[in-house]
């Protein structure tokens, strides 16, 4: 992680790591009990309100793992375009990163953008991209 403040950095090895707002969430399954840093990007980490960015961040200890996460609305497309911001802000792993968009309403007409920008993420960023309403549960290997 590039230039992210401690103050806004909170480890972590809870078996249910959680980020939630207004009706969304998700949440990371760690059974093992691994340390993680959940980071908040939105208001913390990027204070540049002109920026657009995502709302939190979920880096293991080592910092080789990057899960990005978006808990929006119904501007799906305005919320990937959020992560990309994101990543290209503060990620430096290219190994493992995965981004993460739980929504309120995500129509079936974004169903084929979706896909799309699911294929720009993995090739351009070496990132999976997930889209999701209301719920999506995660497990950490």
């Amino acid at each position: 992680m590039r230039n992210v403040s401690a103050e806004f950095v909170q480890p972590t090895s809870d078996t249910n790591i959680k980020f939630e707002e207004n009706n969304r969430k998700i949440i990371f399954l760690n059974p093992e009990r691994r340390m993680y840093k959940k980071v908040q990007v939105d208001g913390g980490a990027v204070k540049d309100t002109k920026c657009s960015k995502c709302d939190n961040l979920l880096v293991s200890d080592d910092e080789r793992e990057e899960r990005y996460v978006e808990l929006k609305g119904s501007d799906v497309m305005h919320a990937i375009e959020q992560l990309e911001a994101t990543i290209l802000m503060l990620g430096e792993c290219d190994e493992n990163r995965h981004a993460y968009v739980v929504g309120t309403n995500v129509a079936p007409s974004y169903t084929t953008k979706i896909q799309q920008k699911a294929l720009v993420f993995r090739k351009k960023y070496r990132s999976e991209l997930l889209v999701r309403e209301k719920r999506l549960d995660v497990k950490l290997y």
